[in-house]
């Protein structure tokens, strides 16, 4: 075993996987499954397959090119152009592409994920409650909180549930349906900052899901699909009511009057 070359190979690829499109994806898959060391199996299982590609692609270009000078050059070319695509992404983005457009809001949705994403967003919501109710000092809010954080859990047992009905080969997510949804920022729920603010942040989320279900719902083919989302969509709408009583609609008095 040729150990200094086992632990810079080690070292490349480590830090090369962190945050990168792999680690996003089984983190994606994680947080929609309670079977985590299938996630686990499953993502060492394509790793060691895509490595063992490389390595027998690695083997072949040695053969054809056995000068190790032209292979590194060649390495190095190809690291300076994925740097440069990136650079001019970030100084050059894409026409169209703007804050806030519809064209960016589809670009964060497309994929397969989307229904996993959800999930991952009613764990998180479950989560953020039951924090706000250990923070509250008001019992009544205690209460909402609670029941907020448990309804949250029965949200994302129903988007496994989906899942397991087949979501995400019900239909494909385009960019003009997901030019319907709201911003990822929107669907992301934090009980960040004092209760106050927390709750006008809850109740923005909370109407930015139910238009998120309620389009899933409209888009859904099959009919056990859409009566989910779109019950979904209701009970997402409820839980802004509910906190706007607690007096979180002073700061979103338009969401309020839509639900009016």
């Amino acid at each position: 075993m040729n150990w200094p070359l086992f632990f810079s190979t080690f070292a490349l690829i480590f830090f090369a996987e962190l945050g990168d499109k792999t680690q996003l994806a089984v983190m994606s898959q994680s947080a929609a499954t309670s079977a985590k060391w299938t996630v686990f199996s499953a993502g060492v299982v394509a790793l060691a397959a895509s490595t063992a590609i490389g390595v027998l692609a690695g083997d072949l270009i040695r053969r054809f090119v056995p000068d190790e000078r032209v292979i590194k050059c060649f390495g190095g070319i190809l690291f300076l152009l994925f740097g440069i695509f990136m650079l001019r992404d970030v100084f050059l983005p894409r026409k169209g592409r703007r804050d806030g457009t519809a064209a960016e809001v589809a670009e964060g949705w497309i994929g397969r994920f989307v229904i996993r994403q959800a999930a991952a967003f009613e764990q998180a919501a479950a989560l953020d409650y039951q924090a706000l109710a250990e923070r509250s000092a008001d019992p009544a809010e205690q209460a909402v909180f609670r029941r907020l954080s448990e309804e949250e859990r029965w949200h994302h047992e129903a988007m496994l549930g989906a899942l397991a009905a087949g979501a995400e080969k019900d239909f494909p997510v385009t960019a003009e349906m997901a030019a319907g949804f709201p911003s990822l920022e929107e669907m992301t729920h934090t009980a960040a900052g004092n209760v106050s603010e927390a709750v006008e942040q809850a109740i923005r989320h909370e109407l930015a899901t139910a238009c998120f279900y309620r389009t899933l719902s409209e888009r859904s083919k099959l009919p056990s699909l859409r009566e989910t989302f779109l019950a979904l969509s209701v009970a997402e709408e409820n839980h802004a009511r509910r906190l706007m009583a607690l007096g979180g609609a002073t700061a979103v008095s338009g969401e309020a009057a839509a639900l009016r």
